[in-house]
């Protein structure tokens, strides 16, 4: 009779805590846009860690945004401004630099005057 309300205990415990969990609980990956992407950034190296991936066009006018390297991470607040970090922790994106563009999410050009930085 113990064995029973026992079980019968551990169901009903089982069922409360079963249903306060949402059906689906897997994290829905956000996708970023690339105008937001600017700041202290980290070349990642692995593909599966980076926020986004893109791909270093060689012409300016197939590029999606025009990067400036900066020197100052203070000065890296504007879209398509990065400060290249060492530090993994201290990056408000981290960027993987793909091979093929197909597999990019878009694609950059590196320029040499910060006022001509930014998206399209």
């Amino acid at each position: 009779m113990k064995t029973l309300a026992l079980y019968f205990s551990l169901l009903t415990i089982g069922i409360i805590c079963s249903s306060s969990v949402p059906a689906n609980t897997t994290p829905k990956k956000l996708s970023i846009d690339y105008c937001e992407v600017y700041g202290a950034i980290y070349l990642e190296k692995d593909r599966s860690f980076a926020d986004v991936r893109v791909y270093i066009e060689e012409s300016e006018g197939l590029a999606k945004m025009q990067v400036f390297k900066e020197d100052n991470a203070l000065y890296a607040d504007k879209p398509g401004i990065w400060y290249i970090t060492k530090n993994r922790n201290l990056a408000n994106y981290r960027v993987y630099i793909e091979e093929n563009r197909s597999f990019a999410q878009f694609s950059i050009y590196y320029i040499d005057n910060p006022s001509f930085a930014g998206c399209r």
